[in-house]
């Protein structure tokens, strides 16, 4: 297989936005040095299972995890990469009050403090069910980008897929949902979506082109694939070739982020092709 050419493809990075094991800081480092040897340009930490990230948001990591973030980043940015950390402040949009804006505000100083050169708010997989949710995510977004010294801000959105799992799950998403998003989301702001389906087989430009014109941007993809969290997925090994993913894509994408498999090690094989 050919690489495509780097002035015709979206940029590439990573999301490490997965449930289950936390990876060392060994296996991490390998996956860095993997993926920027293959023109990876960006590197978003956030794994589902770092508490201070999503379920104890509100509390700042402790000092040995602080100093081993701030390790990553200087590995990160010293491969030539961005580094981005991805923050879920569940609970913060309802109410989105001064108590909420102030734990806001502190936990992105800690977040720039560590260095980061993109900050992620993540809304994917809490509830749905909430009143003006487009308009109360906007808000909390956009009160973050103002707060940040990350140059990029990204969000993912609670509905970040057509797929009807999510509906079923968290409750039907508001009529409109994207498109209020978006009109509401300052314009510099990337959102992360995942395709047709939470895992697609296939994503093509057609369908990514009626997102970006939903959310007036066009979307960084959010790819889960070789991803295998979850109690079905963790019995098998994703580690075929990217396929399904076409060139074309490429005009409708802000970047393309892989979502990896707990294997760091393997998951670095279907990685390598993504480039080509």
């Amino acid at each position: 297989m050919t690489a495509t050419p780097p002035s015709t493809r979206p940029d590439l990075g990573m999301i490490e936005g997965r449930f289950g094991r936390l990876w060392t800081a060994d296996e991490r480092s390998h996956v860095v040095a993997t993926l920027a040897g293959v023109g990876y340009s960006f590197y978003h930490y956030g794994p589902k299972g770092d508490r201070a990230l999503r379920r104890d948001w509100r509390v700042a990591h402790d000092p040995a995890q602080t100093r081993a973030l701030a390790r990553l980043s200087a590995q990160v940015r010293g491969a030539g990469m961005r580094f981005g950390i991805a923050l879920t402040p569940d609970g913060s949009t309802h109410p989105f009050d001064d108590a909420a804006r102030a734990d806001l505000a502190r936990r992105i100083a800690d977040l720039d403090a560590i260095g980061i050169d993109d900050l992620a708010i993540l809304f994917d997989d809490l509830r749905g069910d909430m009143p003006d949710l487009a308009a109360r995510q906007a808000d909390v977004v956009n009160f973050c980008a103002a707060a940040t010294r990350a140059t990029r801000v990204y969000t993912c959105p609670t509905y970040y897929s057509d797929d009807p799992v999510l509906d079923m799950v968290f409750t039907p998403r508001p009529a409109d949902y994207l498109g209020d998003l978006g009109r509401r989301l300052d314009p510099a702001i990337r959102v992360y979506w995942t395709g047709e389906e939470v895992c697609p087989k296939e994503i093509g430009p057609a369908h990514l082109a009626r997102v970006a014109d939903e959310l007036g941007r066009p979307v960084c993809l959010w790819d889960n694939w070789p991803v295998n969290d979850g109690a079905r997925m963790s019995r098998f090994l994703h580690l075929r070739a990217f396929t399904g993913r076409a060139a074309a894509n490429a005009a409708h994408l802000s970047g393309h982020a892989i979502n990896p498999a707990i294997q760091a090690h393997l998951g670095c094989i279907p990685a390598l092709t993504l480039p080509m």
